[in-house]
C-alpha cells in the first residue's frame, strides 16, 4: 500500500485529525483505501474516509492537524 500525504506533504494515517480545505470540515481519518492505486494516483484519488462523514476525500484537499 502506498502512503498518503496531505497538501503540505505531511503523512496521513488512521487516527489523524484533518481539516478539508475550503469547507473547514474537521474529522478523524477512519481508513485510507489506497490498496489498488499507483503511487502517483494516491494524492488525487478520493480514498480517505473520515469518521462520521459520508463520502471520501482526496489527500491533497486535506490538512493534517495532528493525532487524536
Amino acid at each position: 500500500m502506498n502512503k498518503a500525504y496531505d497538501r503540505y506533504r505531511n503523512p496521513l494515517d488512521n487516527g489523524c485529525r484533518v481539516m478539508q480545505d475550503g469547507s473547514g470540515l474537521v474529522g478523524t481519518i477512519a481508513a485510507i483505501h489506497a490498496e489498488n492505486l499507483q503511487r502517483k494516483e494516491v494524492r488525487r484519488a478520493k480514498c480517505v474516509e473520515l469518521q462520521g462523514v459520508s463520502g471520501y476525500f482526496a489527500p491533497q484537499e486535506l490538512m493534517r492537524l495532528g493525532r487524536s
